[in-house]
């Protein structure tokens, strides 16, 4: 018994029979259709039987304009390679000679797509007014779990390799830093924020006009009643005497801008690298957030990389500004503590409390 998944295969095979018993015009009276369709089904069935009551494809059996397989093999090497890069992306990082539709073609045969994660809620467009930002003015920051990745988490496991990604997005070029820890505390957040921006002030950025918007977590001081002068907001506030906002309640796309460079991180990062040690994860860690930021084109800002923006919207900025590399917190936890910044207002007027009393302060 032949099972077909064609819907119309019993209604031709009624046909054919019929045909067969009272001939083709009783049969086309009877089933409603023209003479030529009972030919062309009856025909079918003589030289075939049963298989030629199938649909047939009637796609060409020639495209003459066919991406030709070596480049079709050099599009898939490229995909594996850097499995976080759709069709407009590896055309544009490769000068590939081929359309996107091409692209998605043939990673799509090959099984090589992404199913598109569902948004429960829509976006809301405020690139307009993020893009009218003075560079490194405005900032998201936000702390990422690497242990439910599952290309990383073997790796991890076995090099004793970092656990969580301090993130800090710009939002005016689109620049990105990151820092990394073991461990999920204030005292990390805070020493991340501390470093970033006396990385500003070494630039000639007023702390004054810095805004770092955060979300209601504990590493942020979300959960704290009374707050501490070396805590996460009081580094912000009353040291460096820049502004912490937090996101709305009940707001997720607040965190948007942030969670999105989380998720081509992700793709683009460590589900395409391959670590021997900690030493070689900070070496490539720095090499793909400087090429972020100095020579990856960003399609929702009408591909230009946030180096190309900076030297458009501000151009006295040294480039240099974008030199942070990524490393360990637990290395900043010293005995003295933070940072005599040449020109910050509190240099040379008191000392920072040290970092194993902050250390205290969150572990109480």
């Amino acid at each position: 018994m032949i099972r077909a998944t064609d819907a119309q295969f019993a209604l031709r095979h009624n046909l054919v029979v019929h045909a067969l018993q009272h001939g083709i015009k009783a049969t086309a009276y009877h089933f409603g259709c023209a003479r030529n369709t009972v030919r062309k089904w009856l025909r079918r069935y003589r030289r075939e039987h049963l298989h030629g009551l199938h649909a047939h494809s009637r796609a060409p059996q020639h495209c003459p304009h066919k991406t030709q397989p070596p480049l079709q093999r050099k599009v898939l090497a490229l995909r594996r390679k850097t499995p976080g890069f759709g069709a407009r992306r590896l055309i544009a990082e490769f000068d590939l000679p081929l359309g996107h539709n091409a692209v998605n073609r043939i990673l799509r045969v090959h099984g090589l797509t992404r199913k598109p994660k569902r948004r429960h809620q829509q976006k809301r467009d405020l690139r307009a007014i993020k893009a009218a930002y003075a560079p490194f003015t405005h900032f998201r920051m936000d702390t990422k779990y690497l242990t439910d990745l599952p290309v990383y988490w073997p790796q991890m496991q076995t090099l004793g390799l970092p656990r969580f990604q301090t993130t800090i997005r710009e939002l005016s070029v689109g620049a990105h830093f990151l820092a990394y820890s073991n461990e999920l505390s204030k005292t990390y957040a805070t020493l991340a924020a501390d470093r970033f921006l006396a990385h500003l002030v070494r630039h000639g950025i007023d702390p004054r006009t810095v805004e770092i918007r955060t979300d209601l977590g504990s590493e942020f001081d979300g959960d704290t009643v009374h707050l501490q002068p070396a805590g996460f907001i009081g580094t912000i506030e009353q040291h460096w005497h820049a502004r912490h906002e937090f996101n709305p309640p009940h707001c997720p796309n607040a965190n948007a801008d942030v969670e999105t460079v989380h998720s081509t991180i992700e793709g683009e990062f460590f589900d395409a690298q391959v670590f021997t040690g900690r030493a070689d994860f900070f070496a490539k860690a720095n090499t793909y957030q400087l090429w972020y930021n100095v020579a990856r084109k960003n399609m929702s800002r009408d591909w230009q990389s946030p180096l190309a923006l900076l030297e458009k919207k501000a151009p006295q900025l040294a480039p240099t500004i974008f030199l942070l590399p990524p490393l360990p917190l637990e290395q900043l936890l010293t005995p003295k503590g933070g940072h005599d910044v040449p020109g910050h207002p509190d240099s040379q007027k008191k000392s920072r409390p040290s970092f194993h009393y902050l250390l205290s302060l969150t572990m109480a």
